[in-house]
């Protein structure tokens, strides 16, 4: 059986994308650029700031981290309640599977994101943060394994190029795990664009499916 690419136009979909991702890197090049406050603690999390920072604490600490965590959240909700709305009507069941095991996982990271869970919670508990790691990376690759087919179908470069700005920010965490400035934007800005281009793949799948199946007429 063939599955069904996003019923919005590519072209549709291709002006999107090349809106949100350019004001994604200008998001980032603002908070670098912004004369009032020290951007190093805009990027790190919160917790992490006002551990490091001189002075403690301010409003603006883990101002970047946060919307990150945002755009899981965001991810999460929308592919669970989809999940649900595409059970209760029994349709596309290609897009349900990528929905409801994208939203476990967007969510399940959101939740690590905000409770620092690899970072401090695991090995506190006297878990290895790169075991951690090495299985959020076999989840992922999970997810990719049992939705493929439909995914390929879809906007596929947007999820790797989010998985790819994932990795190259984990890759500079665990090698060099530093405080250095230019370190911290680097890690941080890839970090937050791979969150970008993850929430735009789902969203765009989602509405253009969803969208199209609202418009189609019910049958007696």
């Amino acid at each position: 059986m063939s599955l069904p690419s996003n019923p919005l136009p590519l072209r549709t979909r291709l002006k999107v994308s090349f809106v949100f991702l350019p004001l994604t890197v200008l998001y980032l090049a603002a908070i670098f650029l912004q004369p009032w406050a020290e951007p190093k603690w805009m990027f790190l999390d919160s917790l992490a700031a006002a551990e490091y920072a001189p002075t403690c604490c301010s409003v603006y600490y883990g101002f970047v981290s946060n919307t990150g965590i945002l755009l899981w959240v965001i991810t999460a909700t929308t592919c669970l309640f989809s999940a649900l709305l595409l059970f209760a009507t029994k349709q596309n069941k290609a897009l349900m599977k990528l929905a409801l095991t994208g939203g476990l996982l967007t969510g399940w990271i959101a939740l690590d994101d905000l409770f620092l869970l690899h970072e401090r919670a695991f090995p506190n508990l006297g878990v290895p943060q790169l075991l951690v790691i090495c299985l959020y990376a076999g989840l992922a690759i999970a997810y990719v394994l049992a939705n493929w087919r439909f995914i390929w179908r879809q906007d596929w470069w947007l999820l790797f190029l989010g998985g790819g700005g994932l990795a190259f920010s984990i890759f500079i965490d665990i090698v060099f795990h530093s405080l250095d400035d230019l370190l911290i934007y680097i890690e941080d800005s890839a970090k937050f664009f791979g969150i970008a281009c993850w929430t735009l793949f789902h969203l765009l799948t989602l509405y253009g499916h969803l969208s199209a199946h609202l418009k189609q007429k019910p049958t007696d």
